[in-house]
């Protein structure tokens, strides 16, 4: 019983949740569910309705989410917005076809590049060298792009990114459809930018085509509980359904579906209220460590960095300044203050809030950070940096379909200069591949890693510092 014992121990440590999923184990908040989770553990009988086929109350609960979101149809997602993700871009595409994809994207995007036989054009966010952040792609060179493959079917943007920023996806949505383009949003970590006004706008209400967000990552439903929304009439429904019915589990479990429908209905009586309350403390509190020395991002200091918008509710501190790496921030918070956050790399912790968070939580995380720094500011410590959030632009040998079916063998990384990665190399979180098969390992790229490594970054594709490279 391992599994459920390492579980069991996590849960004794009482940490205060910074993390995913979004209800942040709040028993008042899945009441419901969890008082009836065996009851509700069914399968397709009468009266439970088909999620592949739906005709009743999946469908009506389906169609409520659709009128919440202003959205021509929503679909819930058992498998994950991976299923999601997947299926826009297969219904989207043929086989040979070509995409326009934002490089610092989800696995899930690459995944589909694989299984549906697709040509990979790739528009990289620039990089701000002072805050050690990617701050978002340029829209004149997504325009540019679009001009130059006139071949491209479908652009993938995300929105916003794993650590809260936001491009101009209004104007990005117009400059794709004068292009005869359809735009597909990975908004994964937006569903709850539906609710407020203080955020950046949601997707699907400025031109997205397709959106897929995961409601158990910023709305407080069950893991891999995750919702679908067709915004536009280029969007072939038929098609769509049929893959959807190919990606997800042919036994989608009723458990995620209510939690899902619970939580919409959270938001839309309680949470979003909630989450305006939470909004403004992070700002009050973000201004209080920010007098004190500590770097946070926010939205005006995205703006001023050239970026566009910023999602508060992703909370980037910073104690580089005193010598404590993001990595070395995430783990005292954890021993010393019972906090668990959503992840770290080199620079930053980044600590989810959502409408499930008490105002007296989120100031415990500002005040133990402020303890921590407090500590930590005559000791005069030097770190060297390493550029995690960066990208480098590596050459491509093979299509990536065509380099994920070659025989591979392993061979050490600091000897994998000029092979081609027959993997993909991805630190985790949040999943972005920063390096993919058939490309070409640069000197660059292993000097990158073996920081990350030497930094206790988790990085899959990597196995005792060996990788994956093509015969």
């Amino acid at each position: 019983m391992e599994l459920t014992e390492g579980l069991q121990k996590y849960s004794d440590e009482c940490n205060l949740r910074f993390h995913m999923p979004g209800h942040k184990g709040k028993k008042e908040i899945l009441e419901e569910i969890a008082e009836n989770m065996q009851t509700y553990d069914v399968t397709e009988v009468d009266g439970t309705d088909n999620l592949h086929n739906p005709a009743y109350i999946i469908k009506n609960t389906q169609n409520k989410i659709a009128e919440i979101y202003g959205v021509k149809n929503s679909y819930m997602l058992v498998n994950g917005t991976t299923s999601g993700i997947i299926s826009a871009i297969l219904t989207a595409t043929n086989p040979k076809d070509s995409i326009l994809v934002q490089r610092d994207c989800h696995k899930s995007v690459f995944s589909a590049a694989i299984l549906g036989d697709l040509r990979l054009e790739f528009i990289y966010p620039r990089f701000n060298e002072d805050f050690n952040l990617n701050i978002g792609i340029d829209l004149n060179e997504l325009e540019s792009k679009l001009k130059q493959n006139p071949n491209i079917k479908a652009v993938v943007l995300t929105y916003p990114t794993y650590y809260g920023i936001c491009c101009d996806i209004k104007k990005a949505a117009k400059i794709i459809h004068n292009n005869n383009k359809i735009l597909i949003v990975d908004e994964a970590h937006g569903s709850h930018l539906n609710f407020v006004n203080q955020l950046p706008v949601s997707a699907e209400k400025v031109g997205a085509d397709i959106v897929i967000q995961s409601t158990h990552k910023t709305l407080p439903a069950l893991t891999q509980s995750s919702v679908l929304h067709v915004c536009s009439e280029k969007i072939n429904k038929d098609k769509l359904q049929k893959i959807l019915a190919m990606i997800q589990s042919s036994s989608p479990s009723y458990i995620l579906m209510s939690s899902i429908e619970n939580a919409v209905n959270y938001m839309e009586s309680k949470g979003k209220n909630r989450l305006n309350k939470n909004i403004d403390i992070i700002r009050k509190e973000a201004y209080e460590a920010a007098k004190r020395g500590i770097k946070v991002i926010t939205k005006d200091i995205v703006n001023k960095i050239d970026g566009f918008d910023f999602d508060e509710t992703k909370v980037l501190l910073s104690l580089d300044n005193v010598g404590i790496s993001g990595i070395e921030l995430e783990k005292i918070l954890r021993e010393k203050f019972k906090i668990q956050v959503e992840m770290s790399d080199i620079t930053y912790i980044n600590a989810f809030v959502t409408a499930a968070d008490e105002s007296d939580e989120i100031k415990k995380l500002f005040d133990s950070v402020i303890n921590i720094y407090e500590s930590n500011k005559q000791k005069n410590k030097v770190r060297s940096q390493v550029k995690i959030s960066s990208l480098p632009r590596l050459n491509k040998k093979l299509s990536i379909r065509d380099a994920f079916y070659k025989e591979s063998y392993k061979k050490q990384l600091k000897y994998s200069y000029n092979c081609i990665s027959a993997d993909f190399i991805i630190p985790y979180p949040p999943g972005i591949p920063i390096v993919c098969p058939g490309e070409i390992i640069s000197e660059e790229i292993i000097d990158i890693l073996t920081k990350m490594i030497k930094n206790d970054i988790n990085i899959i594709g990597i196995n005792n510092n060996f990788i994956s490279i093509i015969k």
